[in-house]
């Protein structure tokens, strides 16, 4: 019975595919075909969309390369042990 039953992937995938028939083609095609875009709204739009896009991107690979450093200088500085916290404590 669970052969008949699509995993999530394919139920996923049959979905996309189903919205990307029935959308219209307009929506399918980038600022670049539709023709000189110079100056328009449409190109200005799609050029600031691609800016934010590639800050994002930077921002985010340098978010996980400085937690990459933040492990590195973690594991050439460890914390003391916990008991020898307690007796400096205590004493």
């Amino acid at each position: 019975m669970k052969a008949l039953f699509l995993s999530r992937g394919a139920t996923f995938a049959l979905l996309l595919g189903l919205m990307a028939l029935i959308s219209s083609g307009s929506a399918q095609a980038c600022a670049a075909c539709y023709g000189d875009t110079t100056g328009s709204k449409m190109g200005i739009a799609a050029s600031w969309g691609i800016f934010a896009m590639v800050i994002i991107m930077f921002v985010m690979l340098g978010t996980i390369a400085g937690f990459g450093y933040y492990l590195a200088w973690r594991a050439k500085h460890p914390l003391p042990d916990y008991q020898e916290l307690l007796s400096e404590d205590q004493g």
